[in-house]
């Protein structure tokens, strides 16, 4: 899954750089942070039966992690961010791709994948909070919240319960299968894990049917197209399934502009909330039905 380094935050800016949160990257010419290059954590391997890093869940710390997930939802809650957020889930780009993956169903499921410790970091406390939140403003019916991330702990484990989420108890490397509509949150997750979850679904039946809320695909692609850069081959490997499909892709960014923004973005920068969300966007996926895949082409 995707495997944190030292900072909470693995998919840093260091790879690009934010000139605004109202603006678009640009983009440095240097090598990207390890956590987009693949490695032996995300090379293919078969689904293995998981369990947490330990072996019971400490009733203290439980308490005080519930308390402070209650506090990380608030806070988020009542942010400009959530407000923003709301005004892009609401309009019709995004309305219009999510009701293209449902079809015909009634529900659509929801699988978060690297939100790492929710007990180390606060970023993580509020990527789990906004899980949350969008189960319930989806306006859709989800059944429940999947979270799965390797260094989750058994505490850990027991306050995403206590929180309506079911703690996913395989290993699948990020490639689930889709045979349902299925909204994948990655919150800042590896690129090649990205990857291999459209790997796994590389048929139009499947790809039509998942919504990818997590890093900007294009950002990956504009990275790629300098080919200058020291490491761009580096992850235009790890990436190449998204590569070929960009072009398949509809991608929304996460927050609606405002008039006024500036002053609330610098209140969502102070509060640590830009950089948990930061570089994030919708994906809704367009293909034929009856297209071959060696035929989807950059």
């Amino acid at each position: 899954m995707a495997t944190r380094n030292d900072s909470p935050n693995p998919n840093s800016t260091e790879a690009w750089t934010v000139v605004s949160r109202r603006r678009r990257r640009s983009l440095k010419q240097q090598q990207p942070k390890r956590s987009v290059l693949p490695g032996p954590e995300t090379l293919i391997a078969p689904p293995s039966p998981w369990i947490p890093i330990d072996s019971f869940v400490d009733i203290e710390r439980r308490s005080k992690l519930l308390q402070r997930m209650e506090s990380a939802i608030r806070r988020l809650e009542c942010s400009s961010f959530y407000r923003r957020f709301l005004l892009r889930l609401r309009g019709h780009l995004v309305q219009h791709g999510l009701a293209r993956a449902l079809s015909s169903a009634l529900e659509i499921r929801m699988v978060v994948y690297g939100v790492g410790s929710i007990e180390s970091y606060d970023p993580s406390r509020l990527q789990l909070a906004l899980a949350i939140l969008l189960r319930r403003d989806l306006g859709l019916a989800v059944p429940y919240l999947e979270v799965f991330d390797p260094i989750l702990s058994a505490t850990e484990c027991a306050v995403m319960t206590a929180f309506d989420c079911a703690v996913v108890p395989v290993d699948e490397r990020g490639r689930r299968e889709v045979r349902a509509p299925t909204l994948f949150y990655m919150p800042h997750c590896e690129a090649a894990l990205y990857d291999g979850l459209l790997e796994a679904n590389w048929r139009p039946s499947s790809l039509n049917r998942m919504v990818v809320l997590g890093n900007s695909f294009s950002a990956y692609e504009q990275f790629v197209e300098l080919g200058s850069c020291s490491g761009s081959a580096s992850v235009e490997a790890a990436v190449k399934h998204l590569l070929l499909v960009r072009r398949h892709v509809t991608e929304v960014e996460m927050e609606e502009e405002e008039a006024g923004a500036g002053s609330q973005g610098k209140q969502d920068d102070e509060d640590g909330i830009f950089k948990a969300f930061h570089d994030t966007s919708w994906h809704f996926f367009d293909l034929d039905d009856d297209k071959p895949m060696d035929l989807v082409k950059r």
